[in-house]
């Protein structure tokens, strides 16, 4: 837990994106620990949420106002994620705001595996969606590390697979392909890490890091540090689909050989190609896993989060099992 007593309350903490699954639960963790936090969204229904659409330049200017603290947590188009964090810090440069907490993701080091630290760099080939947050996290860099405001401190967070309620992907969605029979234990190539993180933890983790920004030492911090986050937990893949499939209730799951992946990856890929372009049919078969989540539950890496630990005194308590309940209220207990 964090304590405000050792904090500037004046000023407020902006959070981009505040309506979606890590916004949301970051608004709702700062407002437990005590900061005033508000929620940036495109379509503001009431306070304390505010129009901020990152495409819209004249809007973001009003909302930073007061602000001395930002968390940067507003994820859309993949496309869009570098000119919205360049509006964004354009924007915190004209206001004032000084603090950032930018969300970039393991994504960053492609296909690296072993231990991995914050300097460790990308290995392979990087998807759209990592090389826009490299290229997010070079702004917040030449952000932070601007000589003529050596006042501005930036923390980046680099965070595994996040899941909790209201997880789209890691939750709903392997939800409804384990109902429908599709998926099932991998063999070998569901034995790589499964690098979660609950979101509980993770919001944990940023309230932390809104502490130390506002502290009265956070002159001390480095102008920019970049930080690691998994959770307590890091299982094998097997070990979490057949977890999740039991909390759901669903039969165990069957195996599934390496010829057998490798026959349905191309069925899956045009599957899901056919469902994008709103073409009907081919639902069941879009649910089958393609070759680069195959790729992803084959990976052995291990996300060293010891400089989180130590900078922020970060210690992630939520189990599997024990996120995976907290994600479904209605599973079998």
């Amino acid at each position: 837990t964090t304590s405000r007593a050792m904090t500037d309350a004046s000023n407020k903490i902006l959070v981009t994106g505040g309506r979606g699954f890590i916004g949301a639960a970051v608004v709702k963790a700062l407002s437990r620990s005590g900061f005033p936090a508000i929620s940036g969204v495109r379509n503001p229904a009431s306070p304390p949420a505010v129009a901020c659409d990152l495409d819209d330049t004249k809007q973001i200017r009003p909302a930073l106002f007061d602000v001395s603290l930002v968390v940067h947590a507003a994820y859309g188009d993949v496309g869009a994620m570098p000119r919205q964090c360049g509006n964004l810090l354009e924007a915190m440069a004209g206001s004032g705001s000084n603090s950032l907490v930018y969300f970039s993701s393991i994504a960053v080091y492609g296909a690296r595996e072993g231990r991995v630290v914050e300097s460790d760099g990308p290995v392979g080939t990087l998807d759209a969606y990592a090389s826009g947050k490299i290229a997010c996290e070079q702004q917040v860099r030449a952000w932070a590390e601007d000589p003529a405001h050596p006042d501005r401190r930036a923390i980046i967070l680099r965070p595994g697979i996040v899941y909790g309620r209201g997880s789209r992907y890691w939750i709903d969605r392997l939800a409804q392909r384990i109902r429908a029979g599709v998926w099932g234990d991998f063999g070998e190539a569901g034995e790589g890490v499964a690098a979660l993180i609950h979101i509980d933890d993770l919001a944990d983790l940023v309230s932390r890091a809104a502490l130390r920004l506002s502290n009265i030492d956070r002159a001390a911090l480095p102008r920019v540090v970049t930080l690691n986050a998994v959770g307590a937990e890091t299982p094998t893949w097997n070990a979490y689909f057949d977890a999740l499939a039991g909390a759901l209730g669903a039969p165990a799951l069957p195996s599934l050989s390496a010829a057998m992946l490798a026959r349905r990856a191309p069925l899956a890929l045009a599957a899901k190609v056919w469902r994008r372009l709103g073409l009907p049919g081919f639902e069941r078969q879009a649910l089958i896993p393609a070759a680069g989540e195959l790729a992803l539950f084959a990976r052995k890496a291990n996300y060293d989060t010891g400089a989180a630990q130590a900078l922020l005194g970060f210690a992630p308590s939520v189990s599997m099992l024990d996120g995976i309940q907290r994600s479904l209220p209605q599973a079998k207990r």
